[in-house]
């Protein structure tokens, strides 16, 4: 097994492969165990199986801080929007729909207006 740093020919087919192989076939590649790349695919916030079709949160993430990953929660952050780190970190990855009540606390935490919050929401059908 591979137990060095990953080089970037791994990082390169891990990107490239995520949905297509399963986590076992990727280990057996890349000469690595599926904890680490499981592990490695986690710290770097690559999304694993489904996701929703618009992910909300990233959106208003993006309004308030130009790229999501910017963004590092604290225990403080899920007491006052009422969350757990599972669920806050489902929603980052899409892998779960946001709710209106949660959405709702995101904007009012990050100062976002409810108008500009909403605006984020709606589809933009006429735009190019």
């Amino acid at each position: 097994m591979n137990n060095g740093s990953w080089k970037q020919n791994e990082i390169d087919f891990l990107t490239e492969n995520i949905g297509k192989l399963t986590l076992a076939e990727m280990a057996t590649t890349l000469g690595k165990t599926e904890l680490a790349v499981k592990l490695y695919m986690h710290r770097h916030r690559m999304n694993i199986g489904p996701v929703v079709k618009r992910n909300l949160l990233q959106e208003l993430l993006r309004m308030k801080f130009g790229n999501p990953k910017f963004f590092q929660p604290t225990r403080e952050f899920y007491a006052e929007i009422g969350i757990t780190q599972r669920r806050f970190w489902d929603l980052f990855h899409g892998r779960k729909q946001i709710t209106d009540a949660e959405y709702l606390q995101f904007a009012k935490y990050f100062n976002v207006s409810l108008e500009e919050a909403f605006e984020a929401r709606q589809l933009n059908l006429f735009q190019e």
